[in-house]
């Protein structure tokens, strides 16, 4: 199911329609497809694996528009993606809604708002997540509910996640050390999701993410899981925070030490995860 924010503009549909385009394609992750009728501006960001597309069509597509402020002209312009979205990504794209409704003097109306809205983030937001929740529900009473497929994790959680994923290139640059990937484990018979890294292999000094919850090692030959904050009591005096963003810590650690902490997990007693634990994609994971 597609979600849409709608483009509008007080006393007048004139905008200058060639510097929007130039400025939209001069955005990270932003082509611009001139084919047929109907002119597209794609936008797909990589690290975060979102997709979402300015169409620039030749009417309008709102429904019920005769009951929206009259002030307000339609410019047959949106900005659509899938409603199944972390917020987190939703945000990243208002980023850039936020500027254009700024350059060009535009209004932004979606479905569940009252009517037509200078540029407000917090509706936007709000009126998405409302719109997700309520097709969540709707889907719940559906016999093909097709939220089961999906595993669940916190919008806290997500948000660390993707704000460690835009950064990690340029700190493993400077660092000269690779990150650990995320490990995304589901609870069986639950949708929760818990986020956890793998040091099985710890070979070399490593970015830890944040947001790590479990941790996955080898004892005695044996697979386990652990909890991260037990581990990180264990050998927090060898870890450095590198993160200059106060709501969470990304730490690093160094070459020098991995020696004192591979023996640290071959040799401390950790409790076990004593439930089923099974590995699923960031794709298939959703904050609701």
């Amino acid at each position: 199911m597609l979600f849409r924010y709608y483009f509008l503009k007080e006393g007048s549909r004139v905008y200058d329609k060639s510097e929007l385009i130039t400025y939209l394609t001069a955005q990270p992750y932003i082509t611009y497809q001139d084919e047929g009728v109907i002119k597209k501006a794609l936008y797909h960001n990589t690290v975060l694996d979102f997709d979402a597309t300015f169409v620039f069509n030749n009417k309008s597509i709102i429904n019920r528009i005769e009951k929206l402020d009259p002030k307000y002209l339609d410019l047959n312009l949106y900005v659509e993606f899938e409603l199944l979205t972390n917020t987190f990504k939703v945000n990243r794209l208002i980023d850039i809604i936020q500027e254009v409704c700024e350059r060009f003097n535009f209004a932004v109306y979606a479905e569940f708002f009252e009517d037509v809205s200078p540029f407000d983030r917090s509706l936007m937001l709000n009126v998405f997540n409302i719109c997700k929740n309520a097709y969540k529900k709707q889907s719940e009473d559906d016999s093909n509910n097709e939220f089961t497929k999906y595993s669940k994790l916190s919008r806290d959680s997500f948000d660390k996640v993707y704000s460690f994923l835009e950064v990690k290139e340029g700190l493993e640059a400077s660092s000269n050390c690779k990150a650990l990937d995320y490990v995304f484990l589901r609870e069986k018979g639950t949708r929760d999701v818990y986020v956890a890294v793998n040091m099985k292999n710890l070979v070399d000094g490593c970015i830890i993410p944040p947001g790590v919850k479990l941790v996955q090692i080898e004892q005695d030959g044996e697979d386990v899981v652990i909890s991260y904050e037990e581990l990180y009591k264990k050998i927090y005096k060898f870890l450095v925070n590198v993160s200059s963003n106060t709501n969470y810590n990304i730490l690093l650690l160094e070459d020098k030490y991995v020696k004192k902490v591979k023996k640290v997990l071959t040799k401390t007693k950790f409790a076990r995860a004593t439930v089923e634990l099974n590995e699923v994609k960031i794709e298939n994971i959703l904050d609701l």
